[in-house]
């Protein structure tokens, strides 16, 4: 705990000192008041020039308007801008006061006419309060009665690690919540990718790595939380356990929320930063929402909060196959007379020139869909097949094929309509 400097002691010691220089040391006068000894000679100096206890207790600006003081055009633009911002953190209308007016070479007639200045976060911590001002971030005290979790140990290595998480919220602030499907590096805090659909689900994950690879490459593990699209009761992988499994990444299911601390922080720090970024910066709908995330909005995050790693070796695997292959649902599909069945339809493996592919009936194929275009083909001897709709279950009597030949003719009548 910091000691209070007791001037008024100060003071009397000296006073003592100038009648006996034996009695006191400014060491010893030091330690009772708490003072430097640059502090007690100045002290010494005023006592020397015969000033009272009064104007020695005085501070010399005492009365005098700051020059560091903010003129009234100043908070008056001040307070202009936070009417465009009613929630935001200190720390970010800060950033918006710098980087979008003191910083930006084309604001600068601004910064003339105001008079602004550049402030520090204790300064604008004092404004919001005189202001009357509310943040999201303002601190309250601690509850002592709640246990505390330990922070983790980050990894030493940036792609060692990525924890992964959805996070629902209104971000364009009309009233609509949408999940922010959101990749961050265990090691550097670093945001990898994100995106945004309105529930949390597996297409939302899939987008979010095809970024995160196609940026960074395979990380080593995935952490996450016990969601169904990662995790179920009978230990079985998931279809998007199946398709990291491809890429012989790991998958590691935490116990709490807790234990995502850094994710559920940063899961925070979007929530309170980004609805204010997205009106900041124009952005209209989700899918430039998107876009604008994965391309500038990460790394502009990354600059403020990213860290190194302890280890500057990367993790991160280079991608040595075709991502197409690999975000797809899998199934076992058995041929009957050169088609299966699959949701509504029955759909014939055909070649590149859209003819039927033969496989012998009874036999079991692996049948694929591309969780970005739907689009239904086999893998077969690592080769991939593509299928073609030839009808829909409900007609199945009316359209069946009883041998290639027919399947031929239903599959030339499926092109000319």
């Amino acid at each position: 705990m910091k000691e209070k400097k007791n001037k008024e002691l100060a003071i009397r010691l000296l006073r003592e000192k100038l009648s006996n220089e034996m009695l006191w040391t400014y060491e010893e006068i030091s330690n009772l008041t708490h003072l430097s000894k640059s502090s007690l000679i100045r002290i010494m100096k005023a006592i020397l020039e015969k000033k009272d206890t009064v104007s020695i207790l005085l501070h010399g600006n005492a009365g005098k308007k700051s020059h560091k003081a903010a003129s009234d055009q100043e908070i008056n633009f001040i307070r202009n801008l936070k009417l465009q911002y009613p929630v935001i953190t200190i720390a970010q209308f800060r950033d918006i006061f710098i980087e979008d007016f003191y910083m930006n070479p084309i604001k600068q007639d601004i910064v003339s006419s105001f008079g602004l200045h550049l402030r520090s976060l204790s300064w604008f911590r004092n404004l919001f309060i005189t202001e009357g001002w509310s943040s999201p971030h303002m601190r309250h005290a601690l509850k002592t009665n709640h246990s505390i979790h330990l922070m983790r140990v980050p990894s030493a290595k940036s792609g060692f690690l990525v924890q992964i998480d959805g996070t629902p919220f209104d971000w364009f602030g009309n009233g609509e919540m949408w999940t922010l499907h959101l990749a961050v590096d265990d090691a550097t805090s670093d945001v990898l990718s994100g995106y945004f659909m309105p529930t949390e689900r597996q297409l939302g994950y899939c987008h979010m790595m095809k970024y995160l690879f196609e940026e960074y490459g395979v990380p080593s593990t995935l952490y996450s939380d016990r969601h169904t699209i990662f995790h179920n009761k009978t230990g079985e992988l998931t279809q998007f356990g199946q398709m990291m499994n491809d890429l012989g990444i790991r998958m590691i299911f935490a116990g709490s929320p807790q234990a995502k601390g850094r994710i559920e922080r940063y899961n925070g720090t979007c929530q309170s930063r980004l609805p204010n970024d997205i009106k900041r910066f124009g952005i209209k709908d989700y899918d430039e929402l998107n876009v604008w995330f994965n391309t500038t909005y990460r790394k502009y995050l990354n600059q403020k909060f990213a860290r190194n790693p302890i280890d500057p070796h990367s993790a991160f695997m280079p991608i040595e196959v075709n991502l197409s292959e690999i975000f797809t649902l899998r199934y076992i599909r058995k041929i009957n007379n050169g088609i299966f069945s699959f949701q509504k339809n029955y759909y014939a493996p055909v070649d590149d020139d859209g003819k039927p592919y033969f496989i012998k009936s009874n036999t079991e194929v692996n049948v694929r869909i591309d969780v970005f275009t739907e689009e239904v083909f086999i893998i077969r001897y690592g080769k991939v097949i593509h299928c073609k709709i030839v009808s829909s279950r409900t007609y199945r009597q009316t359209s069946t094929a009883e041998n290639q030949k027919e399947l031929s003719l239903l599959l030339h009548e499926e092109d000319e309509d």
